[in-house]
This record gives C-alpha cells, sequence and structure tokens, in this order.
C-alpha cells in the first residue's frame, strides 16, 4: 500500500509539473504585460505562522501601497486554528485570495519547485523583525458583529463580564507538538529548551487578580491542568473552555498577553495587542512592538556552575546568524539556558501594568533598556521600534547585560 501510494504521489507530481510547464507558464507569460499573476501557498499547519505570515504579508501592502495589475492567489489545507482560516478566505479589500483547498495545495507544493524560481512565486515569509511594520500600520483582520456577540457570551459563560479586563497567559510545553505529530519524537527533544512550567505563571496570575483583572490559561492540548487555587478570576481555559473561535478572540480582546516563545504569541500581534514575552530566546532578538516587553532567557555554561553573560554569549557567536531566526543555531551547544524564574515573569507583568498606566522605569532601567538595545538588537533594522527588555529584569541582571570594560551610563560603576 506504501508503494502504491508513493507511485501515485510521484505520477501526481510528474503530471502537475507538465501542466506548470506547459500550458500554465506560457500563459502567465502573455497575461504579464497586462495583468500580474502570483502564487503561493499559506503556512496553515502551524498556528503562529497561519497568523503572522500573512498578516506581515498584507501589512507591507499598507506601508508601501497596493501593486497595480497584480493579484495574488495562496493555497492552503488543514489549518491548525479552524476562526483563523476562515477570517483570512473572507478578506476583503485587498488584491488577495486565500484558498481552502486540498486538491490546489498539493499542486501549489508540486509547482513549487519550478515556479519559486520564476517571478510568479510568492512566498511571504517573515523575518520577526518586522518592527518598524508592526508599529505603523494597522491589524488586517477583524471580527463581525455576529463573531463579537458570540465572544461576549463565550466569555460571559466563562465568568468575564463585559466591564472585566483580563490578561492571558501561555506556557510552551511538549505535549502539543507531540500530539500533532508524533513521528518527530527526535525532533521536538531537541527544542524542549523552549518549554516553560505553567507553574511558573501562578505568582503572576494571582498578581493579575489582586489588581482586579482576571488571568486566563491560554493553550490547546497542554500537557497539565492548572491545580485548584481557589481563586475563581483564574480561569484554566486551556483546559475547560477551549476552542477555534475562543484562541483568536481571547488574543484580540484580552488587555495583554502573557505567552513564551511559541506560536500563540504571535496571535495578539496581528490585532496590536501588547505582549510580555518571558523565557524569551535568543538574548539579542526581541518582539514585534514597542509597547511589549521581553524577559530574557537567562544562559549558564554546560556545566551549570555559572550563569553567563549576554556580552559573553554575543563574543562567544551564541546565536549570531541573522539570515534567518530559529530555534536551532550552529553554536547552540556553547552554553544552556536556565528555567524561568517565576519572580522574573511576575516583575515583567508589573512593568507591563505600569507600562499600560503610563508611570515610567526608574532611570537606571531606562538607561540600562538602551544599552540592552544599542549592544544586543541593533543588529536587526529598526531595532528601535523593537520592545524593550523589562525594567525590573534590566536593573535585577545589569551584571550580565553591560560588558565589564564597557562604559557605564548609568551612573554606576
Amino acid at each position: 500500500m506504501n508503494i502504491v501510494k508513493k507511485l501515485t504521489g510521484i505520477l501526481f507530481r510528474t503530471v502537475v509539473r507538465i501542466l506548470l510547464i506547459f500550458p500554465v507558464l506560457p500563459v502567465l507569460c502573455l497575461i504579464e504585460p497586462f495583468y500580474r499573476i502570483r502564487l503561493g501557498t499559506m503556512y496553515t499547519q502551524r498556528f503562529g505562522h497561519l497568523a503572522i505570515n500573512a498578516e506581515t504579508f498584507l501589512r507591507k501592502m499598507q506601508l508601501n501601497g497596493k501593486p497595480k495589475r497584480t493579484f495574488y492567489l495562496f493555497f492552503g489545507w488543514d489549518p491548525a486554528n479552524r476562526q483563523l482560516m476562515e477570517m483570512w478566505k473572507r478578506l476583503r479589500g485587498y488584491p488577495v485570495r486565500f484558498v481552502e483547498s486540498r486538491l490546489g495545495a498539493r499542486i501549489m507544493f508540486a509547482w513549487r519547485p519550478i515556479l519559486s524560481k520564476t517571478r510568479f512565486w510568492e512566498a511571504h515569509r517573515v523575518t520577526g523583525m518586522e518592527y518598524y511594520l508592526f508599529n505603523h500600520t494597522d491589524p488586517v483582520l477583524s471580527l463581525t458583529e455576529e463573531e463579537e456577540n458570540k465572544g461576549r457570551r463565550l466569555l460571559a459563560e466563562m465568568g468575564i463580564g463585559e466591564d472585566d479586563w483580563f490578561v492571558c497567559f501561555h506556557a510552551r510545553d511538549a505535549n502539543y507538538l507531540r500530539k500533532w505529530r508524533p513521528e518527530l519524537e527526535e525532533h521536538w527533544r531537541k527544542v524542549d529548551f523552549r518549554n516553560v512550567d505553567i507553574m511558573k505563571f501562578l505568582k503572576t496570575a494571582e498578581y493579575i487578580t489582586s489588581l482586579g483583572g482576571i488571568a486566563v490559561r491560554f493553550g490547546a492540548f497542554v500537557e497539565k491542568p492548572l491545580p485548584k487555587t481557589g481563586n475563581p478570576k483564574i480561569i484554566d481555559y486551556a483546559t475547560k473552555f477551549r476552542s477555534d473561535f475562543m484562541d483568536i478572540y481571547l488574543a484580540q480582546k484580552c488587555r495583554f498577553f502573557i505567552g513564551t516563545c511559541s506560536g500563540p504569541i504571535t496571535i495578539p500581534p496581528i490585532f496590536n495587542v501588547p505582549v510580555l514575552s518571558v523565557g524569551h530566546f535568543p538574548y539579542n532578538f526581541s518582539t514585534l512592538r514597542r509597547c511589549d516587553i521581553v524577559i530574557q532567557r537567562l544562559i549558564s555554561d554546560t556545566q551549570g556552575t555559572r550563569r553567563v553573560g549576554y556580552w559573553e554569549a554575543q563574543e562567544a557567536g551564541y546565536y549570531s546568524d541573522w539570515e534567518e531566526v530559529s530555534s536551532m543555531d550552529p553554536n547552540m551547544d556553547l552554553f544552556d539556558m536556565l528555567e524561568q524564574d517565576e519572580d522574573d515573569i511576575l516583575d515583567g507583568c508589573k512593568d507591563m501594568i505600569e507600562s499600560q498606566e503610563g508611570k515610567e522605569p526608574s532611570q537606571e532601567a531606562r538607561e540600562l533598556q538602551k544599552i540592552y538595545a544599542e549592544q544586543y538588537f541593533s543588529h536587526s533594522p529598526d531595532y528601535e521600534y523593537a520592545a524593550k527588555i523589562g525594567a525590573r529584569f534590566a536593573v535585577k541582571y545589569r551584571d550580565l547585560i553591560v560588558p565589564p570594560t564597557s562604559g557605564d551610563r548609568t551612573g554606576r560603576e
């Protein structure tokens, strides 16, 4: 059966590639002087890419203008989130159509090796460093009135009223990817260092509720439920209420989103909702908007005997290739990443709330934030529009941030 399936796939790809060479490519060339057609695939299998790739592509059109006499057609199948896919499919106002079609997606993947070498292919990739773009454009997607009503009703079922404010928090764990693609177990083990224990968020959740807010645990197919805290304002949405629709609704309506380096943290930015990224890595990579805050992952030597300064990691070339941001780095074995500290998460939450209330960090913290940006983010274009590291984090770990031979502008020796 496997042999038959494999041979059928080879035959299918061969036939559709012949059709691409003749007549599809000649037709595209003939109409090019009058109307340009661009083809591509959607990034549908991972939640974050389903959101951020198309959003970035369309925000570029906002910023640079819609190309004249050009139409883009993207095909996708089996989306990671049904609600998000439906929102892309119904989008109008741009010379773009997103089509959900298994056959169309298979044809595009068969054509890609040839078509990607021509001007007719559009990849709409992202670097994760589109800082200026996301600070100077508006969200592309919006909910319908019917969806707004549905969302308010489901919030009420969760115990969240129309006058309540809430914060979502999400911790990457091992369960989701292993459930999605168990055959890639060996690869998932290599990136397990990105995981953060959900228990480390409970102190922050309690703090949010102490201010009158509601803390909503976000996620799908999570490793473990939250323990019973006795606090009705801490809601385990991931195990009790979770749906594709509410994933999008919560990400759009929350006051801010606390997340780790995982797909869900890319959903709030497409609605211009602030993000607090904790357990963030690499140390020389930020998030998209100036209102965001990052709490970097601490680094140690491979023996676990001492913390390593970010300046030392930089000198060693740790995560130094910026052609494409990736979890895997040729030099990643130089150091180890430490577990996220629950107090650092809490500090980041306090920084975010104070920022939203218009409270400035201390002068020392502001100077350290500036030093960090210039020292570790300045390789990226428009880094001045990127998120800052947390103010409290900067002061607490100043010795890991400021190189020992550099001038100290914070007023300390």
